[in-house]
């Protein structure tokens, strides 16, 4: 329980713009602390006037110094400018760019589908968005199934959010993103990518998470059938196989029927 909960908030961590502002954040508090440790053993200073001088030298307010700093002290001084606005102006430019990209946005949006999926039962996970992914996500949206599609690729995000169709962007055989996609209390999972190798992986994934699941896996060639049913397939479909043999039978029908 504690191992999937960490799965997932650092998947949440993942997914937040201002993950970004970490590291210009630390650099600069630890340009603070140097700042006052400096003032504080180089010019004797107290720690009230140290903290002062680190932040009027940081903002560039222009205030003259607290007291009359030693040639070191400038010296000083000059490295906590040119370290602290450069790492202050990077800060605020990551802001700016996120700000702009609307990415906040963006995240507050995901956030919130996020809590729709937490909400899904009996529901079916779509793995892959391919051409029958794709087919899938739209037959079972039109029949009123609920679902969720998890996909690695940012246009499937273009495409499904004015449909509201609940989506996940990801790698398929993630255990942490099938946990978010709620294969717990989901009724089935639909292994559908392109790739036989990650069908057999996300199925096999997929089993051991919930051996209850009811899986239909996609195969690409015959000889992976065998494949995806070990790794615990309830149901394998191959598309070419089957368009192959309706195709055969329509033409058989038509020469029948030619011939008569």
């Amino acid at each position: 329980m504690e191992k999937k909960k960490y799965d997932l908030d650092l998947l949440r961590f993942q997914m937040n713009p201002l993950r970004r502002l970490i590291v210009p954040g630390l650099f600069l508090l630890a340009i603070v602390v140097i700042g006052v440790g400096g003032y504080i053993r180089l010019e004797g200073w107290n720690w009230i006037d140290a903290l002062y001088m680190v932040t009027i030298t940081l903002s560039t307010v222009g205030f003259r110094e607290v007291h009359d700093l030693s040639p070191l002290g400038r010296l000083f001084t000059i490295g906590i400018i040119v370290t602290g606005v450069s790492t202050a102006l990077y800060a605020a430019g990551q802001l700016i760019e996120i700000v702009l990209e609307g990415q906040i946005i963006g995240y507050r949006r995901r956030k919130k589908m996020m809590s729709t999926i937490r909400d899904l039962k009996d529901h079916y996970i779509i793995c892959g968005f391919g051409r029958v992914g794709h087919q899938t996500a739209l037959e079972l949206s039109q029949a009123g199934v609920p679902c969720v599609v998890i996909d690695n690729k940012p246009e499937v995000a273009l495409e499904l959010e004015p449909q509201g169709i609940p989506h996940l962007l990801g790698d398929i055989t993630s255990d942490a993103i099938l946990k978010e996609a709620g294969i717990m209390t989901a009724k089935g999972l639909i292994a559908s990518a392109d790739s036989d190798t990650a069908n057999v992986f996300v199925t096999l994934s997929a089993r051991v998470l919930n051996p209850e699941l009811y899986i239909i896996a996609r195969a690409g060639y015959p000889d992976a059938e065998e494949k995806l049913k070990k790794a615990g397939a309830n149901r394998v479909i191959s598309p070419y196989l089957t368009a192959g043999k309706h195709m055969a039978e329509i033409a058989v029908k038509h020469r029948k029927d030619g011939a008569r």
